[in-house]
């Protein structure tokens, strides 16, 4: 390694993301502004993963083999053959369970951290198997509809099967989002086990149809229309709306506050609705707030956007 590039320590923001979007169930997933997860990294002489602070949450695992974060940071240091060690912080910006891409966060931002730390050997496209590896521990699968948003920013459609099958989705214009996160936690392993292990043939169609309709949506701008698509999951969101008590009246409130559309993010219970300005947002952010506290629920409203930038560096050190 060329020792005048090399980074000695390395601060990184892992974002957070929507995911399955209505019918795009593991298929579908969005970059966020704001909201995210931040990896702290550097060299050490000892092999392995060196977990230290963790802010945020206290149920970060300190194990290594089972934290996303530090997961993925071996199974780069794995790919890179490499001697060292890496030390790491986690700060935890994204409640787990909370359906925005918690555990890809951390996963993406401990990739990329230990990737700069290495002196970024890989691209971020041949760090895929090892950020897909690190999410795994939360999902219990290689899922990629958040980890490759956070990776690569923007609006990503992906094989469910193969994720290295992708494609960017670049929107043409800003896209303001009201976010909710009503304080009940909803794990992914436990929102997969419900859902069912076959669908009519009729309601398979009639998804994959939505799905390709509100992708070109997406790639015009025509957020109503694509806020009303979002809305026609016959497969998924059904089912994963009985563990969020407020969802119908949230749903309800946010469209009569003026919403295109408003769906569960991933397997809930967040939930996002598009509006057409940030104005807009933020009266449909009030209304869906307000009918969470009526159902007896408390919920963390955010104020956010689409995002086409995805993992980033906040502060690197270059060792001497």
């Amino acid at each position: 390694m060329d020792k005048a590039t090399r980074t000695n320590q390395v601060t990184v923001f892992g974002p957070a993301s929507l995911s399955n979007l209505g019918p795009g169930f593991d298929a579908l997933g969005l970059c966020l502004e704001g909201m995210g997860d931040v990896v702290e990294a550097w060299l050490t002489e000892e092999p392995g993963v060196h977990l230290g602070l963790c802010e945020g949450t206290a149920k970060v695992p300190r194990d290594p083999n089972k934290n996303t974060a530090t997961r993925a940071a071996l199974a780069v240091l794995e790919q890179a053959d490499a001697t060292q060690g890496i030390g790491m912080r986690i700060r935890k910006g994204i409640p787990l369970g909370s359906g925005i891409g918690g555990s890809s966060a951390s996963a993406v931002a401990g990739a990329w951290a230990t990737n700069l730390v290495l002196g970024a050997p890989f691209s971020k496209v041949e760090l895929l198997d090892a950020v897909m590896e690190g999410e795994s521990i939360a999902s219990g699968a290689r899922h990629g509809d958040n980890v490759l948003p956070t990776l690569f920013g923007g609006l990503v459609l992906l094989s469910p099967t193969n994720p290295a099958y992708f494609s960017q989705i670049v929107l043409p214009g800003p896209l303001p989002i009201a976010l909710v996160l009503p304080k009940i936690e909803v794990l992914t392993q436990v929102a997969r086990t419900i859902l069912p292990q076959q669908v009519p043939f009729t309601d398979a169609i009639h998804n994959a149809a939505d799905l390709a309709l509100m992708v070109e949506a997406f790639r015009a701008g025509d957020w109503e229309r694509a806020g009303m698509l979002m809305m026609r999951d016959r497969l998924v969101e059904p089912v994963r709306a009985q563990l969020v008590p407020c969802y119908a009246a949230v749903r309800q409130a946010a469209l009569e506050a003026g919403a295109y559309g408003c769906a569960l993010t991933g397997s809930g219970p967040a939930m996002f609705a598009l509006a057409a300005t940030n104005d807009a947002a933020h009266h449909v952010l009030e209304a869906m707030q307000m009918a969470c506290t009526e159902a007896g629920i408390e919920a963390e409203g955010r104020l956010t956007a689409a995002s086409a930038e995805g993992v980033r560096i906040m502060e690197e050190k270059h060792a001497e």
